[in-house]
């Protein structure tokens, strides 16, 4: 392995598992600031004024329904982030790199919005309270107080997320301590008879049941505020999913306390009329409720508000458009991003001067349900298009789940508002078939070729012109036989390989050259119709060909050449080793080999062995020997342990080393792959001097079920020197698949 090599390798597994310039952990960097946005001003301000109208038993529903539509987010936000190299730009980042710029553009600019509008939202919060203490009830002097305290925390937010983030321990701790106060007064004061009252709900043709969720809804957006952090966490892979459920888990506890608790102690007259003022009431210290307000108003604040300007400046590196190219832009040695930063106040303060709460929390509901809806649009898309590359480690996940968040979170918009709903995915609609008009080119791969590929006709068109990125790659195998009836071991093992992943088709050339061409082509349909049972018989999902040439290598070269649907031709071929003794395959099989090298494919040969049905584990061992077939053989033997055949398999990685140094270079750098590619595996490590044709005898043949080796067939005589070499091992053997890579595919994708 090169020191370059080496050196990228390690860059990677640096960049998967650990941020270099990474500065906070779980609970500093995920944890804390989604907990602070999460028990913002809704729990303060809005959640008496919910349950009053309401009632217990609807306001649990509510809660209930929040949360599981931002749980269920989360879902889809852990399986992308624990997939991906997260870097900074947090969700957009994720969506950006799954649907493309185009998708991620429109999704990150409306989340912007809404980052930055939940600055002015938080704020409006605070100046409430703030006046609720005095008094005063004088809206322009309100918003002069919203904005002087937007500027306060626009000067905190541009000298750094150090020092933002520091500050927000000591804003914890009040919060923790505020909610200690209405809980403990709650639970003194509870009284069975005013919970009875509170049970049922409450609604009125002004407040409905939706127009509830809409003011509540803010209560549950906060899960984002570690995610766009993404940038300076030290692990983002584990700190995201991991901080986001706890935060998730821990407030939905505090909220449904909460709930009851006000049900149980508080008037609904009261609640309706100032549920403020009632959770003043129901706290053994009123004057922590009024320091938790002012903490949590502004902490929830301070989180958009540096959530906001890096989403932005993701787009500006990203260069998604002209004018964000100047936001891309960071400072100082941490990058932070201050040109974002300055035009996040600016949205803020024309937001104070243009609403009051109630209607910045219905803005603010329906552009957060966009976002999540996209992100869980995002995770199905990376699911179902069944990309070999999408392996996350966080397997809590399923497409379902993914589809289920999207549904809700596109009812959940339609219930709330209707016409918000739709002026809103207008504007991303809008600003999406922009940036695909502008055909936007990046350097990073996603997934949407990976589900294009299973469409249809005008999708083929599509993929003809789509870039190809190694994330991307799926074997689109042909299997070359001349009879298929005899090859029926070879054609299945191009099923494992190719799991349904790709695209297979099973050629079968049969010579018949003094024929006329009607009665070729007879003989080509009756046999084509037959290999199509065969296939449906033995439930291969494949394309069968037959092909009637006057001569085969003729007909091959023909067939290599012409055998493709717009963009997709065979990068894979697999063959068959010849049967021992038999001169005539043997000489067909090298010039098969010689054939097929011009054609620059990956080459798969086959070589058959007994496999036990009633094994219910079987084990494939991989001899790893360097970076090009070896990442082509872990790919398919990630893709066999798809098919039932070889679920469940143990896959062992083999390497043969001659001194301590190598074999201590070898572990670390294996390890490092199995880490890297995500894939399961045991790593063994072979010391010797002898022949690594007897060390794999010696190793493989007693335990492997299949055995995977690189070849390198330059052609002529040195690949009928390698299989000359190997054919006295054969029968030792268990099935072994020769891999030989043109280096397209990489498992590191």
């Amino acid at each position: 392995m090169t020191n370059k090599k080496r050196d990228s390798l390690e860059s990677a597994v640096g960049g998967r598992h650990g941020n270099p310039k990474g500065r906070f952990g779980t609970f500093g960097g995920v944890f804390t600031p989604c907990v602070l946005t999460i028990l913002g001003v809704i729990m303060f301000m809005r959640a008496g004024y919910v349950t009053g109208y309401s009632g217990l038993w609807m306001g649990l529903v509510i809660l209930g329904i929040a949360k599981l539509i931002t749980t269920l987010t989360t879902l889809s936000i852990s399986a992308i982030a624990t997939n991906l190299d997260m870097k900074v730009g947090g969700v957009y980042f994720m969506i950006s790199r799954v649907l493309g710029p185009d998708f991620g553009g429109s999704i990150g600019i409306t989340l912007f919005f809404a980052q930055a509008v939940g600055v002015a939202f938080y704020t409006i919060g605070f100046t409430e309270a703030f006046f609720a203490l005095l008094g005063i009830e004088n809206v322009f002097i309100g918003r002069i107080v919203s904005t002087v305290m937007v500027v306060g925390i626009f000067i905190l937010t541009f000298k750094g997320a150090d020092v933002a983030l520091k500050a927000q321990y000591v804003v914890l701790a009040i919060l923790l301590i505020a909610v200690a106060s209405f809980i403990v007064g709650g639970i003194m004061d509870f009284d069975q008879t005013v919970l009875e009252t509170n049970l049922k709900p409450g609604f009125t043709d002004k407040v409905t049941f939706w127009a509830a969720f809409a003011i509540f809804f803010p209560a549950a957006t906060g899960i984002t505020a570690g995610a766009n952090m993404s940038g300076d966490l030290k692990k983002p892979s584990s700190a995201i999913p991991w901080g986001t459920l706890l935060a998730i888990l821990f407030t939905l506890a505090v909220y449904a306390v909460q709930l009851v608790l006000m049900a149980g102690s508080s008037s609904r007259e009261a609640l309706q009329t100032d549920g403020y003022q009632a959770l003043q009431d129901m706290s053994i210290f009123f004057p922590l409720i009024i320091a938790g307000v002012f903490a949590a108003t502004l902490s929830s604040a301070l989180g958009s508000f540096l959530g906001a300007p890096r989403i932005l400046q993701a787009m500006g590196q990203d260069r998604l458009m002209g004018v964000m190219v100047f936001f891309g832009k960071g400072s100082g040695e941490n990058n932070e991003p201050r040109r974002a930063t300055v035009l996040t106040f600016v949205i803020a303060v024309a937001v104070i001067w243009a609403g009051d709460l109630n209607a910045v929390a219905e803005v603010i509901s329906m552009f957060f349900l966009i976002a999540y809806g996209m992100i869980n649009l995002s995770a199905f898309v990376e699911s179902k298009s069944a990309n070999p590359s999408f392996r996350p480690r966080f397997k809590a996940f399923h497409w379902v789940t993914a589809l289920a968040g999207a549904i809700g979170c596109g009812i959940a918009m339609f219930e709330i508002n209707q016409t918000y709903a739709i002026v809103a995915l207008g504007i991303s609609g809008m600003i999406y078939f922009y940036l695909r008009k502008r055909d936007i080119h990046t350097n990073f791969g996603d997934a949407k070729r990976g589900y294009i590929f299973q469409k249809t006709r005008d999708n083929l068109f599509y993929l003809e012109q789509a870039k190809v990125h190694p994330k991307n790659w799926r074997p689109i195998l042909v299997a070359i036989t001349e009879t298929s009836s005899r090859s029926t071991h070879m054609i299945r093992a191009g099923a494992w390989l190719e799991s349904r992943r790709g695209l297979y088709t099973v050629a079968a050339f049969a010579q018949r050259p003094n024929e006329a061409l009607s009665a070729r082509m007879a003989f080509r349909d009756s046999q084509r119709e037959q290999l199509r049972r065969q296939l449906e018989a033995d439930e291969i999902t494949a394309f069968s060909e037959v092909v009637v040439v006057n001569e085969f290598f003729e007909g091959l070269a023909t067939f290599m050449q012409s055998y493709s649907i717009g963009g997709l031709r065979p990068n894979t071929v697999i063959i068959e080793v010849p049967p021992p003794g038999d001169g005539e395959a043997r000489e067909r099989f090298l010039g098969t080999i010689d054939l097929l090298i011009a054609f620059k494919v990956n080459m798969v040969v086959f070589k058959p062995g007994e496999l036990s049905i009633e094994k219910r584990r079987r084990t494939i061992d991989l001899w790893w020997r360097g970076e090009k077939n070896g990442s082509l053989m872990a790919l398919f033997a990630y893709l066999m342990t798809l098919d039932k055949t070889w679920a469940g398999a143990n896959l062992r990685i083999l390497r043969i080393v001659e001194s301590d140094e190598e074999e201590r270079a070898a572990r670390i750098h294996l390890n490092q792959l199995k880490t890297l590619t995500r894939i399961t595996a045991r790593i063994e490590i072979i010391r010797s001097n002898d022949s690594p044709t007897m060390i794999i005898v010696d190793k493989s043949a007693p335990v492997a079920d299949l055995v995977l080796l690189g070849m390198s067939a330059a052609g002529g005589e040195e690949t009928r020197r390698y299989f000359a070499a190997m054919e006295p091992i054969y029968e030792k053997m268990p099935i072994m698949i020769f891999v030989q890579s043109n280096g397209e595919a990489d498992v590191f994708a």
